[in-house]
């Protein structure tokens, strides 16, 4: 899954860095490049008897700007069969680590997890150790997004044809890759 994060992240920058030149034709900003604008992919069904049945019908779309995460919610009942089965894309906001877990109501058992990578929320939730926070590609890009910050005159650089903007592309993805690589 990362490694699909990795490259959609690439694929990303480099588009986003070409065509977010600013006004000298000949120059790429990196303070131009719109980290915010990232989304997911998710699983989307709403009021679901079960997880095959979600997955099978899923809307596959994928999310707004901004909604960077995928939601889940599992409901089962006292034997551990599901009841309800809610998948959704969201925003960073109402996914957080103190928003995951699982809590006994009455006789059920509601189990929230969020992760924020392509399909990441296939499975569902059944306990503690399985409704999980996974924001491994938000941490990604805001490393990213902070190196740009700090180093953006090093990163300034001059468009010399089309080779050119290949090699800056290539740069940026260097860049993800080892920031990536520092997560793991």
């Amino acid at each position: 899954m990362l490694k699909i994060g990795m490259l959609l992240s690439c694929i990303f920058m480099s588009s986003t860095a070409v065509e977010h030149s600013d006004s000298r034709p000949n120059e790429i900003d990196a303070s131009n490049v719109d980290f915010d604008s990232y989304a997911v992919t998710c699983y989307i069904c709403v009021n679901v008897s079960d997880n095959p049945v979600c997955n099978q019908f899923a809307i596959d779309r994928p999310c707004k700007p901004g909604e960077t995460f995928c939601h889940t919610l599992h409901i089962m009942d006292s034997r551990g069969t599901s009841v309800l089965v809610n998948k959704k894309c969201t925003t960073e906001a109402e996914c957080q680590q103190n928003k995951v877990g699982c809590v006994e109501i009455d006789t059920q058992l509601m189990c929230v997890s969020c992760c924020d990578q392509n399909y990441c929320n296939v499975n569902v939730p059944t306990n503690s150790s399985t409704a999980l926070f996974d924001d491994k590609i938000t941490k990604m890009r805001m490393l990213a997004k902070n190196l740009f910050k700090e180093r953006e005159k090093a990163l300034t650089t001059t468009l010399k044809g089309v080779s050119s903007g290949h090699r800056i592309s290539h740069y940026y993805c260097a860049m993800l890759i080892f920031v990536a690589m520092a997560l793991n």
